[in-house]
């Protein structure tokens, strides 16, 4: 009888309209962000690592989510992009990025956060990171507007051991023959979220001030250039214990638009399976479970290549561990017992 109650046709219709009626609000917000996307100048060439769990710590993308809705955390993510690569000289690599971060709500209307990442190849190039964000939360009527900033390092490194230079000629060649050249340069982002209480759509850029790898005022500069991303989810309940929660992200860099998209499905908000998909480079298969009273969550992706697979590896591996660090809870002060002898404040 109680299988019958949720699965009752009235009931489920109910329940489709309404979560349909949140997807079209979902998808009307998220076009109209996206037509001021548009609006933004020029795009640039890639300078940001891609995670396919990013959902697992939004402040991967946008600065704005930082202490949104109150939420305490640390986060770690592994990637292993094209698992088993090699190369024809530089031998074995591991395209790995490892990602550090942590979020926290000072107060109602503030967060903060940290995040810090390395990102290594195997032909001598590494890149890291290092973040500090802030947000302010403002609730109107029943939405809320978020407005992050993140302002830190960024650090590119060059093992001339192993580092090939394509042009004997290049003015940088001895600068990085032989030995170990690093530059660290200041780096920000900004990002401006709207949100609901079970959707929400964003809006960010990635080094807004467009800086420069000089490496001893070589003529030859590495620009790190912006990277433009907009980003919307819902959480759609289906029954009393499944939700689904779709997802969209769109990244421009170099004049080029890549589009991502991918659902997952809950079920008790303690296991979840999904798929995803990104342009020109992969399909996702999304696994995940929370465990100590929803306190701990791990997430794995499996990402197969579609494009250009004879010079990858097919298959690339994320995990993904979030830590909610539960509230602090304030214990009220007992009104003062007075006597004639003392007191106890």
């Amino acid at each position: 009888m109680r299988l019958f109650y949720y699965f009752s046709l009235p009931i489920f219709i109910q329940r489709m309209k309404r979560s349909l009626s949140i997807l079209i609000k979902s998808c009307h917000s998220l076009l109209l962000a996206g037509s001021l996307f548009v609006c933004f100048s020029p795009l640039f060439a890639q300078q940001s690592p891609q995670f396919s769990i990013f959902s697992a710590n939004s402040t991967l993308i946008n600065p704005a989510f930082s202490g949104w809705k109150s939420s305490n955390y640390v986060a770690v993510q592994f990637r292993d992009q094209w698992s088993g690569y090699t190369t024809t000289t530089d031998g074995a690599g591991n395209l790995g990025t490892t990602w550090v971060s942590s979020s926290f709500g000072v107060t109602p209307n503030v967060g903060v956060g940290v995040i810090f990442y390395s990102d290594r190849t195997p032909s001598g190039v590494s890149q890291q990171s290092f973040k500090v964000l802030g947000a302010y939360h403002l609730r109107k009527g029943e939405g809320t507007w978020s407005f992050g900033f993140s302002a830190g390092t960024q650090t590119k490194t060059f093992d001339g051991r192993s580092f090939r230079v394509r042009d004997p000629n290049d003015p940088v060649t001895s600068l990085f023959s032989g030995s170990t050249a690093s530059q660290a340069i200041l780096d920000f982002g900004a990002g401006i979220l709207y949100s609901k209480s079970n959707w929400q759509v964003g809006i960010s850029v990635d080094h807004i001030n467009s800086p420069n790898f000089s490496f001893k005022g070589y003529s030859v500069l590495m620009p790190l250039e912006q990277v433009y991303s907009l980003n919307g989810s819902a959480e759609i309940p289906l029954n009393d214990f499944f939700d689904v929660s779709p997802y969209a992200l769109l990244r421009a860099y170099s004049g080029n638009l890549v589009p991502e998209a991918g659902a997952r499905i809950y079920y008790n908000k303690l296991f979840y399976v999904g798929t995803g998909y990104r342009h020109g480079d992969a399909a996702m298969g999304l696994l995940g479970v929370s465990i100590l009273d929803n306190k701990l969550d791990i997430g794995y992706s499996l990402d197969l290549a579609i494009a250009n697979s004879l010079a990858k590896r097919p298959l690339s591996h994320e995990i993904a561990i979030r830590y909610q660090i539960p509230e602090r809870m304030r214990k009220s002060k007992g009104a003062p017992i007075r006597t004639p002898r003392f007191r106890i404040l």
